[in-house]
Parts: structure tokens; C-alpha cells; sequence
């Protein structure tokens, strides 16, 4: 079965003279609003990001909300993009979309690493748990999961065109903490975020690697509780989360640039982008209609 690329369209193209994009264009076979973090959006050299990688079943245009920067870096601000607000549930400009695609909490979780992290462990030192204030982690991920709620409650707002379609979301995958920062014409821009948080705590690098997938592990639950075949009390209507965990190759420990799939130390590099992507495709192929 031949598969095809969508249209990644951004804001800024709209009435830029590449055009004319219609964000209806009826060529399309399905229309889709993704909004999110930098999994949708350049995170490094070499470029590329999730969306580009997608190969879907029919024709898709696919209009990205999301962009590197911190206006856009945490869920809360996901859900209150005034564009999000205005293309989802405002009468008179929204359109209606066959799905929209979220990817968010991976920035919400990285950048809180420095909290999170327990001066000295409480428990066995041995085990990742006890180098990690669990009631600050809880009360992030249940922030995480309002944020989306906020999304889905958008979705079905009064005046929506969109009510009741499908919200796709994705987890993330284990980064290795490594002094790696995302770069920008070979400049460091961000980060390291887990790296430097490590060795302030004087972590062991196995134990490092460790605590890095409990954290990634417990976001994942608190995304996959989401999910409306979940069955939860969590679980929201027409939610569906896509497992990415265990995706990728992961990068070698001590490295500090592109390494195995992974282009820094959060981001995937183009051919880990492309894995994902073929798993996330494989669930909206699912899910869009026919």
C-alpha cells in the first residue's frame, strides 16, 4: 500500500506568497492540527521533527502549532495557545479537523529535573525512587494530565466543528544523560537538562540512567491513563495514547553529539524521528477515517 507525506504547514506560511495554503484545502484527504513541544518542532541540526517523518495512509495536511521557544514549552501553555483556542472551538474560525495530534509533558519533566531531584535520597540509595521527591513528581503529572483535559474540553466545546474526534498523543523514549545541549548553526542553544542536574547530586552514571527511565516510565503511565481504552478514572473521550517507550536505540554514555538515534540529549536525530513516527502513523492510520 503506497503511503504519503503530509503537508507540515505552519503559521507563518499562511499568507507568506508560497501559497496559497488553505488549511481546508479540499486536495487533502484529512486535515490536522497538532499542537506541542519540540518533538514537533526543530530540536537540533541535523533538523527534522515527528511530523515530517509521518507516512500516512491517504493524503494529510497537517497545520503545526507548535515552535521552538518558551512560550510553548509546558502543557499549561499548550492549553491556553491562543491560536489552539481560536482554530479548535471559536465559532466562525475554527475548521474541522479529523484529528489533532498533542505532544506534551516531555519538556515539563525535563526542565524540572533540578527540582525533582532529592538533595539525598530518602529509602534505599540503590533504588532510582528514593532520589526522587515522589509528591512533587505526582503533583507535575497530574498537572500535565488537567492541561490535556483542558485540550479535550476544547475540543468539545460549544461551537467546536471537531467534537468527539480523535486526540492523539505520544510518549516519549529514554534519553541517556549526557552532556549534550541542542545546537544551532554548531551552538549550544539548551540544555543539557538531565546531565547537569546528575552530577549535581554526585549520581553514578548507571544510577543516572536509571532514575531517567523511572521518571520517563511514570510520565508514560500518567499520559497512558489518559487514554479513553484505558478504562480509568482518568481517561478521557476519544483520547489515544501511542507507547513510544523502547523505540529507539539509545545513545552512548559520555557522548556529547549525535549518538546511535538521538541528536542531543533529549532530542531523536532524523532516522530516530523516522522509528517513531512509523509507530505513531501506525496508530492514526487506525484511528482517521476512512
Amino acid at each position: 500500500m503506497p503511503m504519503f507525506a503530509p503537508q507540515v504547514l505552519q503559521p507563518l506560511q499562511l499568507g507568506s506568497g508560497e501559497g496559497p495554503y488553505l488549511l481546508d484545502d479540499p486536495q487533502f484527504r484529512w486535515h490536522l492540527l497538532a499542537e506541542g513541544d519540540s518533538w514537533f518542532t526543530i530540536s537540533g541540526l541535523p533538523s527534522s521533527n515527528l511530523l515530517l517523518e509521518l507516512r500516512l495512509r491517504d493524503s494529510a495536511q497537517i497545520f503545526n502549532l507548535a515552535y521552538p521557544g518558551d512560550t510553548l514549552r509546558h502543557m499549561a501553555a499548550l492549553a491556553g495557545n491562543p491560536d489552539l483556542v481560536r482554530l479548535l472551538a471559536k465559532p466562525r474560525f475554527n475548521y474541522r479537523w479529523d484529528a489533532l495530534l498533542l505532544s506534551g509533558g516531555g519538556n515539563d519533566l525535563m526542565e524540572e529535573v533540578h527540582t525533582l531531584l532529592r538533595p539525598a535520597p530518602q529509602g534505599d540509595p540503590a533504588q532510582p525512587q528514593s532520589h526522587v521527591d515522589l509528591d512533587l513528581l505526582e503533583s507535575l503529572l497530574g498537572s500535565v494530565q488537567q492541561d490535556v483535559a483542558r485540550i479535550v474540553a476544547l475540543r468539545d466545546a460549544p461551537g467546536s466543528l471537531s467534537v468527539g474526534v480523535p486526540v492523539v498523543l505520544h510518549t516519549y523514549d529514554y534519553p541517556t544523560p549526557r552532556g549534550a545541549p541542542a545546537s544551532f548553526l554548531f551552538a549550544p542553544v539548551r540544555g543539557p537538562w538531565l546531565f547537569p542536574a546528575f552530577q549535581a547530586r554526585g549520581l553514578a552514571p548507571a544510577l543516572q540512567v536509571q532514575v531517567t527511565d523511572f521518571l520517563v516510565d511514570r510520565l508514560a503511565q500518567a499520559l497512558l491513563a489518559l487514554d479513553a481504552r484505558a478504562g480509568g478514572s482518568a481517561a478521557l473521550p476519544g483520547v489515544v495514547v501511542v507507547d513510544t517507550r523502547g523505540t529507539l536505540e539509545r545513545a552512548a554514555l559520555g557522548s556529547t553529539g549525535n549518538s546511535a538515534d538521538w541528536v542531543n540529549e533529549i532530542h531523536p536525530n532524523p532516522g530516530g524521528y523516522r522509528r517513531l513516527a512509523q509507530v505513531l502513523a501506525a496508530e492514526l492510520n487506525r484511528v482517521l477515517p476512512p
